[in-house]
């Protein structure tokens, strides 16, 4: 699964996005008050959760997927209301053009219109980070490179802010970082992250079909 449209600074900003194939003509649509980068990092982590429905397992490993920014919103601005009408006005544009859509929308009518301090969820991000380093640290059973992956990030990170994580209280270190440290190494980490954990979950979805066909010769 590929980043589209959206690169850079704009991983880094809320609202209405898609996960789309022209090859099959199916496409996801979500929203995010949160950011970019930290959705669509979950949606990679949980595909195995969707083995059971074709379309969507099909529509998250196959290679001309691709994850596009539809429109950027800034929560201070713009209510929950406000991210499920551009949601649902994005669905009704992609259905009206014949597209395939495996997502669900929320009725914005059902939503209060007020708008709320966003408060981020940094231990949402510290669960990502540790996911795509168990990832990436695990090559193979003999080769456990999850420590010096740490050690490396914490390098830039230091690097990057001018800073000194070793004299931050706690041994967790992860558990000191910021929100700008923890979007900067999920940043630095999600490209090789996308690219292992997609063959890793292509390659246990064809096992699991194999053993699904098997029972019928």
């Amino acid at each position: 699964m590929n980043g589209g449209n959206g690169v850079g600074e704009q991983l880094l900003k809320a609202g209405i996005y898609a996960i789309i194939n022209k090859t099959l003509n199916l496409v996801y649509i979500g929203e995010t008050e949160e950011n970019f980068i930290v959705r669509w990092i979950e949606h990679i982590r949980r595909i195995p959760k969707f083995f059971d429905n074709h379309d969507r397992t099909m529509l998250y490993l196959h290679k001309d997927t691709k994850f596009i920014i539809l429109k950027e919103l800034d929560p201070q601005f713009h209510n929950r209301k406000s991210f499920y009408h551009f949601e649902s006005e994005a669905g009704r544009f992609y259905k009206q053009k014949g597209w395939i859509i495996i997502s669900n929308h929320t009725p914005a009518d059902y939503l209060d219109d007020t708008t709320r301090e966003k408060i981020p969820n940094l231990e949402r991000y510290r669960k990502n980070i540790k996911q795509m380093i168990k990832i990436l640290g695990l090559i193979n059973t003999k080769n456990n490179n999850i420590a010096r992956l740490y050690s490396g990030l914490y390098k830039k990170v230091n690097k990057q802010f001018n800073t000194d994580l070793s004299q931050r209280d706690g041994k967790n270190i992860l558990a000191t970082l910021k929100k700008g440290e923890l979007l900067f190494v999920m940043m630095d980490l999600y490209p090789r992250y996308a690219v292992k954990h997609l063959e890793v979950h292509r390659t246990a979805f064809k096992e699991m079909d194999n053993k699904q066909l098997s029972l019928f010769n």
